[in-house]
């Protein structure tokens, strides 16, 4: 596995966002986004756990705490991740649930008689 510390989680290789894959940092020091670490996120001996992909060191988080409670945003990564794209990002889910939603009206209903 390569760090990527780029703007892209070197998990999933998906680049970071402001809105669904914020770089969180581990207590090794090692960032990934949220999905990928709310994926390998374990409870164990009453602690969320999450085991670095890289380097494998566990970081312990207390039950009450979410990954989002718990773990540091990467300012750096996060500064480097444009505000624009956000919203293009969003504009473009808005614009596809629209678009589904129309392709399912002009779609003909079949009713038994």
């Amino acid at each position: 596995m390569v760090l990527c510390e780029d703007g892209e989680c070197s998990v999933c290789l998906l680049p970071y966002s402001r809105m669904d894959r914020i770089p969180r940092v581990l207590h090794c020091r090692h960032t990934f986004c949220e999905p990928c670490l709310e994926t390998i996120s374990r409870v164990r001996s009453g602690l969320l756990t999450v085991p670095c992909p890289l380097c494998r060191r566990v970081t312990g988080i207390g039950l009450g705490l979410s990954l989002q409670e718990a773990l540091w945003v990467n300012d750096k990564l996060w500064e480097q991740i444009p505000e624009e794209a956000d919203a293009e990002e969003e504009d473009g889910r808005k614009q596809k649930a629209e678009d589904e939603r129309m392709e399912a009206k002009q779609r003909p209903s079949f009713q038994a008689e």
